[in-house]
């Protein structure tokens, strides 16, 4: 299963660009984490809907907030992490920072400082500055826009909620499938 992954041109081929790209590389780093935080989110936002110790009032604006805080740091780390991981920009901070130290292997030094400050930059920043200051106000026009409490009990009024549900379903009965194969 592995093998024709590692065999893959594509594949092979952005592992070459990333090596010899600087930027592409901490660009490439940025767009994982961006990832991780897409899917981190939108478990938060299923398991809310789900969550029946959060009262029935707050679940909108939980939910709303779980939506926003996912949209803005995905929107946000991108914006700042490929701002940071510009050649330009790199080159700039690096001289600042590094103006006369020598070092060994300069082109793997400056590969892993631009990927090491786009990731932090692109992570710290937006998560812990941008995001709560963004996130909260969006969240409020997502509730008023697409959170319905007309029938508070049925989970339809909330967005996205029966294409999520409906795929948590069909995704637990393929595992069931799948454990049913082994067993035999």
């Amino acid at each position: 299963m592995i093998k024709p992954i590692t065999e893959s041109k594509i594949i092979n081929n952005h592992f070459k660009r990333v090596i010899s790209d600087d930027t592409f590389a901490a660009k490439t780093i940025v767009v994982c984490s961006v990832l991780k935080d897409v899917f981190a989110y939108s478990v938060r936002y299923k398991t809310t809907m789900e969550n029946k110790k959060i009262p029935e009032k707050r679940r909108p604006f939980v939910a709303a907030m779980d939506l926003a805080s996912g949209a803005v740091t995905a929107i946000a780390q991108i914006v700042v992490g490929f701002a940071i991981a510009n050649p330009k920009f790199q080159n700039k901070l690096w001289d600042k920072l590094f103006k006369g130290i020598e070092f060994k292997n300069i082109s793997l030094a400056k590969k892993s400082f631009a990927t090491i400050v786009a990731l932090i930059g692109s992570g710290v920043i937006t998560e812990r500055v941008l995001v709560p200051l963004i996130a909260t106000p969006v969240a409020a026009k997502i509730e008023k826009k697409f959170f319905k409490q007309e029938d508070p009990q049925t989970y339809s009024n909330y967005p996205f909620s029966s294409k999520k549900h409906s795929a948590f379903k069909n995704f637990t009965k393929l595992q069931k499938k799948q454990q049913a194969a082994e067993k035999k």
